[in-house]
């Protein structure tokens, strides 16, 4: 038996133990999660009315789907942040899969041909990440590259102004329902039902556990990491143009610059997802609860009438303090 198929059983069993990591802040997050929705229905009588809550989950949708492949991307390649995994394009890939399906819908592209478009475009700019990052590139430094050009490609296309996305398809991502739950909410769901299935029961996704663990140990099975890393970039702004066309319909229109805004709130749902898994480790679980989280955040925020500005620094400090827990667990590990 070879040393590339002996891999798998060994991959199976490759969770983590997190030596003198503080397991209880899982259950501190769990708690804050609590508190934060009690204490916004106390200051909001609005907060959990329904079409508040539906509104919240939408928003949480844009945030799930673009950190599931985020989470991938961090799950594939480690959470270092420098050296590891990280995409940092998934914010300005989003906007510009939204401009990119408006722009075609109003040069009257059917929406069909305008999704699939904007999704090519998608999956282009994770190619070029992958291959990036596969022939050397930190991906810190590739994908912050991506960024811009994804970034400027948002505003030459839209001439930087806002587009319309207008059409029944588009409407119906906005306001229509799936087997009962709003379109985005069922895609955000369906989304992580798919890639949990493939990250946890398929011989990819146990490889891709076992190169993100241990790349070296990999390579020495017979695994080619490269081929991991590639994909696990594609997957990623795949995901990033599903959410940008949800984003887009949402607001029925693509917004230049909008991108760039939710980067934030896609890296603090990927990485927090490590407050909400029992080992303290990145987990698509945990990313669809820190995304629920973040959106009701936002939201209980704007209820009560808190200035965007000071949002933004709530959730900075956040990812610090996720970051925070990341180098605690590593501390563990060491010991």
């Amino acid at each position: 038996m070879s040393a590339a198929t002996t891999i798998l059983p060994r991959a199976r069993m490759l969770k983590p133990v997190r030596r003198g990591a503080a397991r209880w802040l899982a259950w501190a997050g769990y708690g804050a999660v609590v508190l934060v929705v009690v204490a916004f229905a106390v200051s909001s009588s609005a907060f959990l009315a329904p079409g508040n809550i539906s509104a919240t989950l939408n928003q949480a949708a844009v945030f799930a789907v673009a950190g599931f492949g985020l989470a991938v991307v961090i799950i594939t390649g480690g959470d270092d942040v420098v050296n590891g995994g990280i995409d940092l394009s998934v914010g300005a890939v989003a906007g510009l899969a939204g401009t990119v399906a408006a722009v075609a819908a109003q040069s009257g592209l059917q929406p069909g041909p305008a999704i699939a478009l904007a999704l090519l475009v998608s999956v282009a700019a994770g190619v070029i990440n992958g291959s990036a990052v596969v022939i050397g590139l930190r991906p810190l430094l590739a994908t912050l590259a991506m960024m811009g050009i994804a970034g400027s490609l948002n505003l030459v296309i839209s001439s930087n102004v806002k587009v319309p996305l207008t059409g029944t398809t588009f409407e119906w991502l906005r306001d229509g329902q799936l087997a009962g739950l709003p379109v985005a909410v069922a895609v955000m769901l369906l989304v992580f039902a798919i890639v949990g299935l493939a990250m946890s029961r398929t011989r990819w996704g146990i490889r891709s556990y076992a190169v993100g663990q241990n790349p070296i140990a990999a390579r020495v099975a017979g695994l080619n990491p490269a081929r991991y890393v590639f994909v696990r970039y594609v997957i990623s702004a795949g995901l990033a143009g599903i959410a940008g066309l949800l984003l887009a319909s949402r607001l029925s229109s693509a917004v230049p610059g909008l991108g760039d805004q939710i980067l934030l709130d896609i890296v603090l749902v990927a990485f927090m997802s490590v407050v909400f898994s029992r080992r303290l480790v990145v987990s698509l679980g945990g990313t669809l609860v820190a995304a629920l989280f973040v959106a009701a955040l936002t939201n209980g925020f704007t209820l009560v009438g808190v200035a965007s500005q000071w949002v933004g620094a709530a959730k900075g400090v956040l990812i610090l303090v996720v970051l925070a827990v990341v180098a605690v667990r590593g501390r563990g590990i060491a010991k």
